[in-house]
């Protein structure tokens, strides 16, 4: 190249960056530089651009292979439409600086400024727009740092809104709030994993049947539900600098439910389903060995009638080792399970006895809601008390950032508990009415879902009235939730009412 003839590298930028909403776009600077480099008939053969921040040095991937291609020779020049479109940090300043002293760049131009910088020129004008640009990035860092800062004590979600939400609201006062399609199904996903009986990938899975997806389109990953499964966002309190906030919105799922899910992942001797096929994975457990019972198919060739045969047996997964429980057809478990669920049945008759023994058995229930509301409360205050008290340590400096922000996840983590039992004390202080209509239904209809309904709805029916299936030499043991017990057959009830 005759380097008596100048090659114009021209370079554009522009960051998605809060303190870059007001400068030019792309195509904006270039438009500007077009006008610029037609009216001063300039050679441009090469263009870059770059939709990075420049505040930090070697993050654009185009201004590096321009710095590249000007070392090399291949271009001498730079047009640009503003001098901090180049760097807004020291580092590659000083490298265009010297640059331009040594002679490898004979001209930078600045469309904004009308500037020309030459090898000859005095370069302090150019030093001072790159520290002007450097101490206004630094400037706009702080402050969007306290912005932060000051946002997350509203309790104000500072990052976009996690799966499950939606974000709302003005600019630097925007928060989240649950999401009317994708609420419901992780309320769900938590519940069913606060059984321990669902591995992370069937999880996946069924959030994909209800059409569930990341907020890019994307099916979630196993490990993207365990970032979910874990993470405090789901019940009002979130981190931001490694440090625990609680937040302004509406929670999804209390903290007892929270902390049930994560006892169930670390327990990794629960068993996991891992397909609707694999109906009956995970419900019972072997009554010699204490592991769950798992459902295999085994296939049989009759030679004489030339045909297959496909039979299923449920039988101990034997992860302590080997056991002496024997294996069942999974027909036998069906029948076995259907006539325990059977044990519950209700005509108009002991639907009214039902709504009876309810209230009788539970006629001092709202009194008491009331003390434990006002227990609850109390605690709530004591430990927002404490919490006051430890910022004032904070602020007289007796207390060091680690010590406060331990201690501080401590008391919010003792804080959310407690909302927790506010809520759940405030939910059931509902009509004893309502809350009987809803278990009575399930009632009733149990005998026709186990013997008609689907899959889906026969697991959940049973995780909604049963626990404890235990099976043992080819016996099924079967227990009922509360206040399922009260809608026994008379030979089931007596016992159970005498307690």
């Amino acid at each position: 190249m005759n380097m008596n003839k100048l090659a114009f590298g021209e370079y554009a930028r522009k960051s998605d960056e809060a303190k870059e909403r007001q400068e030019f776009s792309i195509p904006e600077q270039k438009a500007e530089n077009e006008k610029y480099k037609i009216r001063e008939n300039l050679n441009v053969t090469l263009q870059f651009q770059d939709e990075k921040s420049a505040f930090k040095p070697h993050k654009r991937k185009q201004f590096d292979e321009m710095i590249r291609l000007l070392r090399a020779g291949v271009i001498n020049a730079i047009l640009t439409w503003k001098e901090n479109r180049l760097c807004r940090n020291p580092e590659e300043g000083g490298i265009l600086i010297q640059m331009l002293q040594d002679g490898i760049i004979k001209e930078i131009r600045c469309v904004a400024t009308n500037a020309v910088y030459t090898p000859d020129s005095d370069h302090l004008v150019l030093q001072i727009h790159f520290g002007m640009a450097n101490q206004f990035s630094r400037n706009l860092s702080k402050d969007v740092r306290r912005g932060l800062e000051y946002k997350c004590k509203r309790g104000e979600y500072p990052r976009p809104a996690v799966t499950g939400y939606e974000g709302y609201g003005e600019v630097r006062k925007r928060n989240i709030r649950p999401h009317p399609f994708e609420a419901p199904i992780l309320k769900e996903i938590f519940e069913l994993a606060a059984t321990g009986r669902f591995s992370l990938g069937y999880l996946a899975d069924y959030t994909e049947k209800k059409g569930l997806k990341t907020k890019t389109g994307k099916k979630l990953s196993k490990s993207h539900i365990h970032v979910i499964l874990t993470s405090p966002t789901y019940y009002g309190y979130f981190f931001q600098n490694s440090e625990l906030y609680k937040g302004s919105y509406e929670p999804l799922i209390s903290k007892q439910l929270w902390d049930k899910v994560q006892k169930a992942l670390m327990n990794r001797s629960k068993p996991k389903v891992t397909s609707w096929e694999s109906k009956w994975n995970g419900l019972t457990y072997c009554g010699i060995c204490g592991c769950a019972v798992t459902v295999s198919n085994k296939t049989k060739y009759y030679k004489g009638t030339d045909r297959k045969v496909t039979y299923s047996y449920a039988h101990c997964t034997h992860r302590r080792g080997n056991c002496s429980q024997p294996p069942i057809p999974i027909s036998e478990l069906e029948r076995m399970i259907t006539d325990a669920v059977s044990k519950i049945t209700l005509d108009e008759e002991e639907w009214s006895l039902g709504i009876k023994l309810l209230k009788e058995k539970h006629k001092h229930e709202t009194d008491q809601s009331l003390n434990q509301l006002k227990h609850h409360e109390s605690e709530y205050h004591t430990f927002q008390e404490k919490l006051n008290r430890l910022v004032d340590m904070r602020a007289d400096g007796e207390l060091t950032r680690e010590e406060f922000m331990g201690q501080k996840k401590n008391i919010l983590d003792d804080i959310a508990k407690v909302e927790s039992h506010i809520n759940e004390t405030k939910v059931s202080s509902r009509s004893w009415l309502e809350l009987t209509e809803e278990f009575l239904n399930n009632a009733f209809h149990a005998r026709d879902i186990m013997l008609e309904g689907t899959f889906e709805e026969k697991r959940r029916l049973l995780f909604f009235v049963g626990e404890n299936l235990i099976l043992q030499d080819k016996r099924l043991t079967f227990s009922f939730k509360k206040p399922y017990d009260i809608l026994l057959l008379p030979e089931y009830r007596t016992s159970v009412l005498r307690d």
